[in-house]
């Protein structure tokens, strides 16, 4: 709406704050990345406080990650599911288990300091059930985050509009997803990516 764009066409593709941030204006990912939270604290919240069992919970998240990376309302496009995640983590932490939110986002942070931000988050996923495991955490649960991370993972692989080779194969692509969250080498002409223009090719 405030460039009168679909951001699927732009940069990395995906409907989420950073691709906002890049494709559309700073001051956007604000609202956006609160969006993206809530979908994820709103439902497993209500959950909690209605008193299910801690799968069901984590099913639930699980729904709500899913529904936001493959939105039946955008053709099953949509973002990583990073915000989301954080909002059911969010849930969690609230009601005691906030290790588990701050292993995830210390972890991505470190990550971000070390090397990068999509690696970063990479390495948060992966830590996540293994903190869970690691703090002795209802198996239950630490399954749901398991699930919750391959299905991230997933995501990143799949992207939203299949595999664009770029001139490589698609396993080189594959690689570029699941550690940088790109398909080329160069960030900079990934995330600045615009749909071809017609009226440029004449």
């Amino acid at each position: 709406m405030l460039r009168g764009i679909d951001v699927r066409d732009y940069g990395s593709g995906s409907v989420s704050g950073s691709n906002v941030w890049q494709s559309v204006a700073r001051w956007a990912v604000v609202p956006v990345g609160i969006a993206d939270v809530l979908k994820g604290f709103i439902p497993v919240l209500v959950a909690q406080i209605a008193g299910f069992p801690l799968l069901a919970q984590g099913i639930i998240g699980l729904a709500a990650i899913a529904g936001h990376s493959w939105s039946v309302f955008l053709g099953f496009s949509g973002g990583r599911g990073i915000a989301t995640l954080l909002g059911v983590l969010a849930v969690f932490a609230v009601y005691g288990r906030w290790e588990l939110l701050l292993v995830f986002v210390g972890v991505w942070v470190l990550g971000i300091a070390v090397l990068n931000t999509p690696t970063g988050a990479l390495i948060a996923q992966i830590a996540l059930p293994v903190a869970s495991w690691g703090f002795g955490q209802p198996l239950a649960l630490t399954l749901c985050l398991l699930a919750m991370s391959l299905l991230l993972i997933a995501k990143r692989l799949e992207a939203n509009q299949g595999f664009r080779a770029f001139g490589g194969d698609w396993r080189r692509v594959a690689l570029y997803r699941l550690l940088f969250d790109r398909d080329i080498p160069q960030r900079e002409a990934w995330v600045r990516r615009k749909p071809p223009n017609p009226e440029e090719d004449r």
